[in-house]
């Protein structure tokens, strides 16, 4: 249940959401969207989307204490207050509530790195007084529900903003207001279901609508936002903007590279026309020196110390569960990086184990990429060379059908490293994959997971399910 900041009644609520009010005014205690939740004299708002419609369960929570319901059915029996669209009464609620609370709020969006800047502002900034996304809950309903999770003693919030359709932040824009915007990057990452990459730049960039006048915006993916919308080939450039008219203020080089072989060490340095700095930073991954380098630098902005915020960050492991999760079990690493997958963060996930300093060989298993679209066979063929390409690799794990169709462009010698199953959904023990593991490969797959060690990875879109051969993987170790 949400409590809302400064309505308690129903004809104010009723005219917030610009309603009309089947029912006597009568006070109410907040707002429900879940119609199981018992709950003493709340509304209920029955929001629909493309799997639901909290219409039908309407009743369910008058008898859970719901004192009224928003619905768009002017049939509803009871108390009511009747919109046009229930998503936009949410929309205006929390809008009101934001308004009411004005935190200082931070909207980070892009194809990559999104969660784990969240992430990492969220270790900066004071616990007590911060509001963060919590897990995914990053779509056109999880930004909205995130806002009215904030008390009058939230002072930050910070929103990670994940489009899942064409458009999808045009209404978020119109009814919220930022004092930051950050886009981490943009690549072609669910351009099956945005159409072409055309489109997911205009529906990331809806965002900067929402930013105030006295607000700004950090990116790290078009060439000069000033002067174009192209997305920029260069890596190392991080810039920012006043979004009053998009004046570019500085520019940041950014480079990284390892510190004297050792894993998880990195050197950066990050050069701008003002300053020039070297960092000596820790990381699980390479891809969260450039997400801290980003927290670091939007949250000087608001005052914090860029050098003492890159020190908090160092070592920073993701508290969120299958975003390159490392479990140690003997003489193997198992990395979980299951949550997601496109073919950026897998080419960075294979780069990094790859690059360590460490001579165990290197299993990985991938399942199928989702959401590409005409770019679907290109990209998988890419990770498959990308991963073959790997001096320690020992055997390739491709789970799905579109991997499997991109094997046969490899030649023999290739394909011996790569072992391919179909199955996505169902349970697979592990030790059913070694077993015909150890079929097709002459027990190669075997012995390098039972007497010398290995560092295994396992990545794939969330719908393959790859956390399933996590699981098995570490029953078999133990």
């Amino acid at each position: 249940m949400f409590v809302i900041e400064g309505i308690n009644d129903l004809k104010t609520l009723s005219d917030v959401i610009g309603g009309e009010l089947f029912s006597n005014n009568e006070r109410f205690t907040g707002i429900t969207t879940d119609s199981r939740e018992e709950v003493n004299g709340a509304v209920y708002l029955a929001l629909k989307g493309e799997s639901f419609d909290g219409d039908i369960f309407c009743k369910d929570a008058i008898d859970n204490g719901s004192i009224a319901v928003i619905t768009d059915n002017p049939e509803t029996l009871g108390r009511f207050i009747l919109v046009k669209d229930t998503y936009d009464a949410l929309l205006k609620i929390a809008s009101h509530h934001h308004k009411q609370i004005n935190p200082k709020t931070i909207a980070i969006t892009g194809s990559n790195g999104k969660t784990s800047v969240k992430e990492m502002m969220g270790k900066i900034l004071d616990s007590d007084k911060t509001v963060i996304t919590k897990s995914n809950e990053n779509n056109q309903f999880g930004i909205p529900y995130t806002i009215l999770r904030c008390k009058s003693s939230t002072e930050n919030l910070v929103l990670e903003c994940g489009a899942r359709h064409d458009g999808d932040f045009k209404k978020i824009a119109e009814h919220f207001e930022f004092d930051q915007l950050v886009i981490t990057n943009i690549n072609n990452s669910h351009v099956g279901i945005f159409g072409s990459v055309k489109n997911i730049i205009r529906t990331k960039l809806e965002l900067i609508k929402a930013v105030k006048d006295s607000g700004n915006i950090i990116e790290a993916a078009f060439k000069n936002l000033s002067k174009n919308r192209e997305l920029s080939s260069k890596t190392n450039e991080i810039k920012l903007y006043d979004v009053n008219d998009l004046d570019l203020k500085t520019t940041w080089v950014y480079h990284c590279e390892r510190d004297h072989d050792l894993n998880e060490k990195y050197l950066i340095s990050l050069n701008s026309k003002k300053e020039n700095k070297q960092i000596q930073f820790e990381a699980s991954i390479e891809h969260n020196c450039i997400n801290a380098v980003i927290s670091s630098l939007t949250l000087s902005q608001f005052g914090y110390d860029f050098d003492q915020s890159m020190k908090d960050l160092s070592g920073f492991n993701n508290p969120l569960k299958n975003r390159f999760h490392i479990h140690k079990i003997s003489d193997y690493l198992v990395i979980d990086d299951t949550y997601n997958a496109n073919p950026t963060s897998m080419q960075s996930a294979m780069k990094t184990i790859n690059d360590w300093n460490d001579e165990r060989g290197r299993v990985v298993i991938l399942g199928d990429m989702y959401d590409l679209g005409d770019h679907a066979s290109e990209e998988h063929k890419k990770v498959i060379d990308y991963a073959l390409r790997m001096n320690k690799l020992r055997k390739l794990i491709l789970v799905g059908d579109k991997f499997k169709q991109e094997i046969n462009e490899f030649s023999e010698k290739e394909r011996d490293k790569i072992v391919q199953i179909q199955n996505k959904v169902d349970d697979f023990p592990f030790t059913e994959l070694i077993r015909e593991s150890t079929k097709k490969s002459k027990g190669v797959v075997h012995r390098y997971f039972k007497s010398e060690g290995a560092i295994v990875l396992i990545k794939g879109s969330r719908a393959m399910k790859m956390e399933r051969f996590v699981e098995s993987i570490m029953k078999y170790l133990q």
